[in-house]
Order: structure tokens, then C-alpha cells, then sequence
């Protein structure tokens, strides 16, 4: 009876062990996908209108020749980033002055082709046009709050107008003045700054940002000693419309302008959500590899010099720069991974 049970043991053991071989080796062999992405199909939060209300009153000749000389240093920032639809006008402090730029006729990021680097030139190019084109003969009240609603209002995709806010944008207001904001003065409480900025965050989605920064010259600002700039930023309307939206000041005064000129350009773009690209199956994030025009691209975090990361949640590749872009256009990526399927075989 003894060898009868120790058989049918043995036997029950055999079966069990060919059964758990026999379920390994039917598993599929290890998928791998290889796909080509092209650039366009880059995700990110990438459409950002910017406007600059350029005081052109006759004590900002100096200040305009400032933007003029730093402005390819500032729209480098950003204008030339193949995931930033940007879009850029320019008004002045004039109440009763048209637009100089952007209005009209779209100033934006289709204007500069990758295969073409004079593009950018050209870019540049224009927007000094329109700086120059302000002039210093404006009125001597400057309405920097007042003019940003007045045109915005003007072009909003009616009676024949276009509209300048896009659909689906984030806004950022640039104010370049050396004198006192005097929208509410003149204009009422419609201009006091938490009902201004509530009225501006209105014409935006809620998800979006809004963002004033400044570019000023004020008594406490630093290298400031025109005569007339007799009022402080510190508890003006610009600090607190400026601290509200999270923006930041940088004097008008200092020969270093360009440098700090550049800041804000690149505090634009990261208000840009980091591009991405949606993987078509989910892989074995140990095995992905991703390649630009043939060349392997480093994974990891960026102070480790990585390119990009791989984000489970989201199913993504997410690139923390797109600088080593060529032809934003034609160009792609091809990543390779093998498919998670589900099963361990370890």
C-alpha cells in the first residue's frame, strides 16, 4: 500500500512540474516595439500670446534703443523652441494709438522655418521695426493697464477684426514704461489691480496663466536717476500687479539690460508644459530607447545631463529641452521598447 501511495505522490509532483513548465513555455516570446514618431505629434501646453505695452512718450528714446539691441538675446529664449506656439503684439501707452505688431496680421511662431536660419533673422528683424516704429512723441498720460484691455477688446474676432488671444493660450503682458501707471487715476475702479487682473484672467481658459511682468524705471529701481521718475516701484500698481501673476521687475536703468531682458523671455517658456509624446502600447520602461536622426538620446534627470524621462501615469516620454532639434517640422523620433504584456518571467 506504501509503494502504491509513494507512486501516485510521485506521479502528482511530475504532473504538477510539467504543468508549470508547460505554462512557461507557452508564452509568447517577448514583443518589441519599434516606432517612428514624428516631431508633430509633440504634446505639450504650447500656445502662449505675449504682448508688450511699450510706453513711446518723449523721456523712453534711450529705453527703446535698449529693447532694440536686446531683442534677438530675448525672443532666443523662446521663439526659436519648436513646442512654443507663441504669438507676440505690441501696442503702446497711447490710448488712442493702433497696434504696431501682431494685430492685424499675425506676428508668431510660424514665421521662422527650422530649414532656414535667416528666418529668425528676419523675426527679429521686424519686431525692432515695430519698437522703432513707437516713436517718442506719444501722450504724456501712459495707460499701460487700459491699453492692454483696450486692445484685446478691439481684436477679438469681430466687426472684421481678428482676434489676438487665442483659444486656448496663456497670456503675458510685458510693460516698459519710465512712468506711473495711470489707468485707474484717469479710467476708475475698473483698474484697481485685483479687479483688473480678474478681468484679464476672464478672457483666458481657467487653466491657463496669466503674467505681467515689468521692465521699469522707477526712483528705487537700481541705476534709475531720471528726474521724473519720482515714484517708487515698491507699492505701486506695477509691484502689485506683477507680484499677483507671479511675474517679476527688472530696472529699465541698468547697462546690463539684455541679460535680464533674456530672463523674462526664458521664464516664458517654462510656462510652456514640457513637450511630450504618448507611446502607442506601454513598455518595459528598462528597455526604452530613444533615438533622434539615428542618435541615441541619454535618459534620466536633467542635472545628470538626461534628455528626457519616461512618466508611467501618462504613459509618456517627456523631453526637458528640444534644443538639439533641427527641422522641427520634418524631423522624428524612433523609440524601441519591449511591450509590457503582463506577465512576470522571472
Amino acid at each position: 500500500m506504501k509503494y502504491l501511495v509513494l507512486i501516485i505522490l510521485l506521479f502528482t509532483i511530475s504532473c504538477s512540474k510539467a504543468t508549470k513548465y508547460a505554462y512557461y513555455e507557452n508564452i509568447a516570446p517577448i514583443e518589441v516595439d519599434r516606432r517612428i514618431y514624428p516631431l508633430s505629434l509633440l504634446e505639450s501646453d504650447k500656445d502662449i500670446d505675449v504682448l508688450f505695452v511699450i510706453d513711446n512718450s518723449a523721456s523712453m528714446q534711450g529705453i527703446h534703443q535698449n529693447i532694440v539691441r536686446n531683442s534677438k538675446i530675448f525672443l532666443e529664449q523662446f521663439a526659436k523652441q519648436p513646442y512654443i506656439n507663441w504669438k507676440i503684439g505690441v501696442v503702446s501707452t497711447d490710448r488712442h494709438d493702433d497696434p504696431y505688431l501682431g494685430f492685424a496680421t499675425p506676428f508668431d511662431y510660424k514665421l521662422i522655418d527650422a530649414r532656414d536660419p535667416t528666418s529668425f533673422d528676419r523675426t527679429v528683424a521686424q519686431f525692432q521695426n515695430a519698437v522703432s516704429a513707437l516713436g517718442v512723441d506719444g501722450d504724456s498720460s501712459e495707460y499701460e493697464f487700459y491699453n492692454v484691455k483696450r486692445v484685446v477688446d478691439l481684436y477679438n474676432g469681430q466687426n472684421g477684426k481678428p482676434s489676438f488671444l487665442r483659444a486656448n493660450s496663456h497670456l503675458v503682458v510685458i510693460m516698459i514704461t519710465d512712468a506711473k501707471e495711470q489707468s485707474m487715476l484717469d479710467f476708475g475702479a475698473a483698474y484697481d489691480v485685483p479687479t483688473f487682473v480678474k478681468t484679464m484672467g476672464g478672457y483666458i481658459p481657467a487653466n491657463k496663466i496669466l503674467r505681467f511682468y515689468g521692465a521699469l524705471s522707477r526712483i528705487d529701481l537700481k541705476d534709475c536717476n531720471n528726474p521724473e521718475d519720482y515714484e517708487p516701484y515698491v507699492g505701486s500698481p506695477f509691484e502689485a500687479i506683477i507680484n499677483q501673476t507671479k511675474g517679476f521687475n527688472i530696472s529699465a536703468c541698468i547697462s546690463d539690460f539684455g541679460t535680464d531682458l533674456a530672463k523674462i523671455g526664458k521664464d516664458i517658456a517654462s510656462i510652456v508644459g514640457l513637450p511630450s509624446l504618448l507611446l502607442k502600447q506601454r513598455p518595459v520602461a528598462s528597455t526604452l530607447k530613444v533615438y533622434y536622426k539615428n542618435k541615441l538620446l541619454s535618459p534620466g534627470r536633467k542635472e545628470d545631463g538626461g534628455i528626457w524621462f519616461y512618466e508611467e501615469s501618462t504613459n509618456t516620454i517627456n523631453f526637458y529641452t528640444m534644443d538639439f532639434v533641427e527641422d522641427a517640422r520634418n524631423d522624428y523620433f524612433k523609440i524601441e521598447f519591449d511591450i509590457d504584456d503582463g506577465n512576470n518571467r522571472s
